[in-house]
């Protein structure tokens, strides 16, 4: 951990990289007479569904923030709120985030603006492919002279940790059910199997046709133009324009001269004025993953949040869905009387098989008392898949390009018998049943006797997954091992293997509960984010510090994706008599 440690502290010690917006010398002619109003939409950092409690350590270390990441609904709600006139979208920041299913539902949320009368330009400087996805949207996309865009298809890494086990003297054994549960790869091998990169490739495929559909449509281009430019991948302001990509080149001086304006001209930033003490339609109201008493004043529609690893505990910890906080707060929606539906958002790579059993029982009891529908985000895979099996008559909803499936499981042991030899270290066991007894030591490796019974184990819970499944969706178990096995989907791919239902957003989601939960009621998201801005500094300097568990997911949030694999190697090594079955998708596996 040490090495970790001191491996993000020398990534971050680089010169902080200044808003684009900050190049703006001067400011832009104004008037104090009332004429024509510009809404102007900064977008930056990252955008979460459901934001948590995440530190920024560069902020901390005083080497540049990257901010608290924002809640992505209040954007899609501050959209909502643009009346006629036109919209100036300012994505000059380097760090702003949005993953596919989010730009999905923002193309919803301009094609609003449009059918309003809204006329929005998009303003450029150095663009990623999320910058342009976002930008494509306008109606108009001008691009900074000495601008440049990384018009790329999406690709995935994924970190492989056989040699490092190998040096420190540490054997992994694994019981696994279907070949294609990646997340114990790394582990295993020191690269990934041929037939797993195949998968993802198919899956890459059946993403990037909806990137290219979306942008050939909005763009007035052939897909097979716009295939090609991906695979020339960078283009200066000129290239760019002339591929079509951006309708005009502006000087760089930031987003306000970009737009042609006159001394009536007043620019209104889009969503600075909040009323204070009000709730906003489709906006997150504040918190973590605790549940916290609900102060619902009125009928609502509540947008369930279920974000992050699934693990067992009684104790909320950011960035996780701990099953007894969350179990908790499901209850309180049920017998909740102005809790009219229920939309039930997930966001979650999967995690520990007890606790999301827990947490679909407790979903499944919702959905006998209110309506329920379920919306998948980014990702809901292996136990996020499994948590969204609540039943045939609740609906699944996915996007294009959000992650599901990778219905598996496995179990992992580690055996340090070689680096307790060269530490001195060694442990003697005096028992009366060595066999059983054996199964907790972590000093020697599993016999075929004890493997067989971890696998028979790993084999009772994926029967359990298919049964879930098969409770919930129209299909044999024939058909359903065809696509098992720990294998990966798109949303895309996943309506056609009827994983999932329909493709569409929160808003297609709320739409079919409507009839009976009953229309026009407000909407409400819980848990809610932490509004205290030292909440999580405080965890940080407290007791939680000296736990390795949240380190571990500090480093995930600062980019190293080590959380999943690790989360499960330590509760093996402090619970070696738990023998947990894991619901886990490939912890590298996110798209960029």
């Amino acid at each position: 951990m040490r090495t970790l440690a001191t491996l993000l502290l020398c990534a971050l010690m680089t010169p902080a990289q200044s808003d684009g917006a900050a190049s703006t010398t001067s400011k832009p002619p104004r008037s104090k007479k009332a004429g024509r109003v510009i809404h102007e939409l900064k977008m930056s950092g990252a955008y979460m569904d459901l934001p948590g409690a995440a530190l920024d350590i560069a902020s901390l270390v005083g080497l540049g923030a990257t901010g608290k990441p924002k809640p992505f609904y209040t954007l899609v709600d501050d959209l909502a709120k643009v009346e006629g006139g036109a919209i100036l979208v300012d994505l000059s920041d380097l760090g702003l985030s949005l993953n596919g299913p989010q730009l999905t539902e923002l193309e919803r949320a301009f094609t609003a603006l449009r059918d309003r009368g809204v006329h929005a330009t998009a303003y450029l400087e150095n663009a990623s492919m999320a910058h342009y996805r976002a930008a494509m949207l306008c109606d108009k996309v001008v691009l900074a002279d000495m601008g440049m865009l990384d018009f790329r298809s999406p690709a995935m890494g994924s970190m492989f940790f056989k040699g490092v086990m190998d040096l420190l003297g540490v054997e992994v054994q694994v019981t696994r059910c279907g070949d294609f549960k990646g997340a114990v790869e790394p582990f295993l091998l020191e690269r990934m199997s041929d037939h797993l990169k195949l998968h993802y490739e198919k899956m890459l495929t059946s993403m990037n046709d909806h990137i290219v559909n979306s942008i050939a449509a909005r763009r007035g281009l052939a897909a097979e133009k716009v295939r090609a430019l991906q695979k020339r991948r960078m283009f200066d302001a000129e290239a760019a324009k002339a591929a079509g990509l951006v309708d005009e080149i502006v000087p760089w001086r930031g987003a306000r001269f970009s737009v042609a304006t006159d001394d009536d001209t007043t620019f209104k930033n889009v969503g600075k004025k909040e009323k204070k003490g009000g709730i906003s339609l489709m906006s997150l109201l504040s918190g973590g993953s605790t549940a916290s008493k609900m102060r619902i004043g009125k009928d609502s529609v509540v947008v369930l949040q279920l974000s992050g690893t699934i693990t067992d505990g009684k104790t909320a910890s950011p960035g996780s869905m701990v099953s007894g906080p969350t179990v908790a707060l499901i209850r309180e929606l049920a017998e909740h009387k102005k809790v009219k539906g229920v939309v039930v958002r997930v966001n979650s790579p999967g995690g520990s098989a007890t606790a999301s059993e827990a947490i679909l029982l407790a979903l499944r009891d919702l959905a006998k008392a209110k309506p329920t529908v379920v919306s998948m985000g980014d990702l809901a895979a292996s136990g996020g898949y499994y948590i969204s099996m609540i039943g045939k008559d609740c609906k699944v909803f996915a996007e294009a390009e959000t992650i599901t499936g990778s219905i598996g499981v496995f179990g992992m042991r580690p055996n340090v018998k070689e680096l307790a030899d060269a530490l001195g270290v060694h442990q003697e066991l005096v028992t009366l049943d060595p066999d059983a007894a054996g199964m907790d030591d972590l000093f020697s490796p599993l016999s075929d006797t004890q493997l067989n019974r971890l696998q028979d184990m790993v084999d009772g819970v994926y029967t359990r997954f298919q049964d879930r499944i098969l409770e919930a969706r129209k299909m044999s178990r024939e058909d359903l091992l065809k696509i098992a096995g720990g294998r990966v989907w798109s949303g895309t791919q996943a309506k056609e293997l009827g994983l999932v239902d329909a493709l569409g957003g929160l808003g297609a989601a709320m739409a079919t509960i409507e009839p009976e939960a009953g229309a026009g009621h407000a909407v409400v998201h819980f848990p809610k984010p932490d509004s205290n801005p030292l909440g999580a500094l405080g965890s940080l300097l407290g007791a939680h510090l000296r736990s390795a568990e949240t380190r571990l997911t500090i480093l995930s949030q600062a980019g190293f994706k080590l959380e999943g694999p690790l989360r499960i190697l330590l509760d093996a090594l402090r619970n070696p008599r738990a023998n947990r079955a894991w619901m886990m998708i490939p912890a590298e596996l996110r798209i960029r």
